[in-house]
């Protein structure tokens, strides 16, 4: 009878650590932790703004200033009509000291709007200079918009033009696979080269393409 009851509680002690057991791996097999949401990449304003603007053309190759001038046109260039260009002036060193210029145009267009860009002290580097200008096409045909740029850096003083092509009237440049539209940057705009001194061959919608 001894043994019989010792048996028996060797078996209910086994048993309950069995159970207990069971018990502990059971809760380790219980929900997870939530993973942590992946943060999505904002998209920089200033990045975007850029991305949608079109390069202008330096009359040297490479440029002697440490800035990039792009631009936009919202529309197509119509004679007798004043159009906005809006213009973007990026500092892309922090040696710049100052910033400013002006805006022509060569016979048969006309700044009406925003010629003189103020001087800018100091500007951040990859912080666009925005500057409105209104222009008035007189005739068909390519006319060309030059921003003379003036900038203060390392201690010396230099100039320098850049060009914007734009397209009058019934004139149209055709990308593939794309309809004419407003000139946002799609591709580089590219300057005659009777202006330039250069070929080039990607022209968007509303700007001259050289041949």
């Amino acid at each position: 009878m001894s043994w019989i009851l010792g048996r028996n509680l060797a078996l209910s002690v086994a048993a309950a650590a069995l159970f207990l057991g069971c018990g502990w791996r059971s809760s380790g097999d219980g929900p997870k932790p939530a993973a942590k949401p992946v943060a999505r990449k904002t998209v920089n304003a200033t990045d975007e703004l850029l991305r949608n603007m079109v390069g202008a053309v330096a009359a040297n190759k490479p440029s002697a200033l440490p800035i990039q001038v792009k631009f936009e046109l919202r529309d197509r260039p119509q004679v007798g009509q004043p159009i906005e260009l809006s213009l973007a002036i990026v500092p892309m060193s922090a040696s710049v000291d100052r910033v400013s210029g002006k805006v022509e145009g060569e016979e048969g267009l006309e700044v009406v709007e925003g010629a003189q860009i103020g001087a800018t002290d100091h500007p951040a580097e990859g912080a666009p200079i925005r500057q409105s200008v209104k222009v008035l096409p007189k005739h068909e045909g390519i006319l060309m918009v030059h921003a003379v740029m003036t900038v203060d850096a390392g201690g010396q003083t230099s100039s320098e033009a850049y060009a914007i092509p734009l397209i009058a009237g019934g004139g149209t440049v055709d990308l593939p696979g794309k309809s004419a539209g407003p000139a946002t940057a799609a591709t580089v705009a590219a300057a005659d080269s009777t202006h330039l001194g250069e070929t080039t061959r990607t022209a968007v919608p509303g700007t001259a393409a050289a041949q």
